[in-house]
C-alpha cells in the first residue's frame, strides 16, 4: 500500500506560518516508514527522563478532555427537537435530534454496512444498559471518548466486560470522565447472555481506518467539547502531547461512524515508535509481534492493535502500567511497559495508529 503525504494547508486550512511548522500528515501508512517534509527534524531519541522500572506514571490531564459544561449539565435541559430531520454525508437515512440522542434506540445511518444487530446492541435494555451502538456505533467503530469494538476477538471482548464487572479492570481516567464511568455501570448490569451476543456481533465487524496521525510542532487550537477535542480557529504548541481531534463536531455528535479524526503527535514519534514496536529498541521493551503476531492482527484471545485509536492505545498502556488492569494479560504487559516513559508510550501509540487495521 502506498504512502500518501497530504497538503497540510489544504487539509487543515492553516495559516502559512503554521504550515511551515507542521512536519507531515500520514494517511495510509502501513510500514511506519514515511517521507519527511523539508523542515522536519530527524527522528531523534525521545527526551530522556529518569524512571524506576514499573513505577506508576501520572496520567496527564490532557488525555481525558473534560468540558466543564458536561460535568455540570443544565438541571432543566430543553426538550430535544423531534420534528426536523437531520442528515449526514453518504447516508440515505434521516433522524431527528431526539432520535440521535436516544441511548435506547441508536441511530443507524448505514444499515447496509453491517449484519442485523442484536437487541442489546441496537436498543440496549432499560433502564440500566444503553444500546452498545449508541456510543460505539452500529459498526463498532467507536469514538475518541471510548473504544472501537469492531474486530475484537469474542473471548477478549467477553473477558473485558467480565473484568469490569469483577473489578479486575477499572475505568480509565478520572471519576469526572463520564464515558468511562458509564461503561463500568453498563458492564455490571449486563447479563452473561447479553455479553455473549454483543461479543459475537462486534467480532464480525471490520474496523475502518478513521484516525490519521500528524506529526507537528504546532496544531490547530483544540478546545474540549463533548468529551473530545474540537478544532477551532487559531493555533497552539503541541508540546509533548497526543491530541486527537475533530473539525466536524456536528457529525461527531450525530454519531457518524465514517467521520475521520486527526491525532497530533510530536515530530519523530512515528519513527521512534516503529523501533519500539518492531525491534524492542535494544531491550527497552518487547516487539509487539511476540503476542499480537505478524501485522499486529492478534489471535483468538489477543486483540489486534494496528490502526486503532492512538488515544485509546495510550490510555490502555497507562492502565496496564498503573495496575488499572489486573488480569493475566496485565501480567504479560508488565515487562513490555515497565521501562517505557510517557513520551515513549506516545511514540508507540503514534506508530500503531498510523497503520492500517488488519482486514
Amino acid at each position: 500500500m502506498r504512502i500518501l503525504v497530504l497538503s497540510v494547508a489544504a487539509t487543515l486550512a492553516f495559516t502559512s506560518a503554521s504550515v511551515a511548522q507542521t512536519t507531515e500528515v500520514l494517511r495510509g501508512n502501513t510500514s511506519g516508514t514515511h517521507k519527511k517534509a523539508a523542515t522536519a527534524p530527524a527522528a531523534n531519541p525521545a527526551p530522556k527522563s529518569t524512571i524506576v522500572p514499573g513505577s506508576p506514571i501520572e496520567v496527564p490531564e490532557w488525555l481525558f478532555p473534560i468540558d466543564p459544561k458536561s460535568i455540570k449539565p443544565n438541571p432543566n435541559p430543553p426538550k430535544l427537537d423531534d420534528k426536523e430531520l437531520l442528515e449526514i454525508p453518504d447516508s440515505a437515512e434521516k433522524f431527528t435530534l431526539a432520535r440521535v440522542n436516544d441511548p435506547f434506540n441508536a441511530p443507524d445511518w448505514r444499515p447496509n454496512d453491517h449484519i442485523p444487530m442484536p437487541e442489546i446492541v441496537a436498543r440496549g435494555r432499560k433502564p440500566a444498559v444503553m444500546a452498545c451502538a449508541f456510543c460505539h456505533t452500529p459498526t463498532g467503530q467507536g469514538r475518541p471518548e471510548n473504544s472501537a469494538l469492531a474486530g475484537l476477538p469474542e473471548a477478549y471482548f467477553k473477558e473485558q466486560l467480565l473484568d469490569l464487572r469483577s473489578g479486575k479492570r477499572k475505568p480509565t481516567g478520572p471519576d469526572a470522565y463520564l464515558p468511562s464511568q458509564a461503561m463500568l455501570k453498563i458492564a455490571k448490569a449486563m447479563t452473561d447472555a447479553e455479553i455473549d451476543e454483543s461479543a459475537k456481533y462486534f467480532a464480525q465487524q471490520k474496523l475502518r481506518r478513521r484516525v490519521y496521525v500528524i506529526e507537528s510542532l504546532r496544531i490547530p487550537r483544540a478546545e474540549r467539547a463533548a468529551w473530545i477535542y474540537e478544532e477551532v480557529p487559531g493555533t497552539e504548541d503541541l508540546e509533548d502531547r497526543l491530541i486527537e481531534v475533530t473539525n466536524e463536531l456536528v457529525r461527531h455528535e450525530r454519531r457518524d461512524d465514517r467521520l475521520e479524526y486527526s491525532a497530533y503527535v510530536p515530530p519523530g514519534s512515528i519513527g521512534r515508535g516503529k523501533r519500539l514496536v518492531v525491534t524492542g529498541d535494544g531491550g527497552k521493551t518487547q516487539p509487539c509481534s511476540t503476542c499480537h503476531l505478524a501485522n499486529l492482527k492478534g489471535t483468538d484471545k489477543v486483540p489486534p492493535i494496528a490502526g486503532r485509536s492512538p488515544t485509546y492505545l495510550l490510555r490502555q498502556m497507562l492502565a496496564f502500567r498503573n495496575e488499572g488492569r489486573a488480569n493475566d494479560a496485565a501480567q504479560q504487559m508488565k515487562p513490555v511497559l515497565e521501562k517505557l516513559t510517557l513520551n515513549e508510550m506516545i511514540d508507540v501509540a503514534a506508530y500503531l495508529g498510523s497503520l492500517y487495521p488488519p482486514q
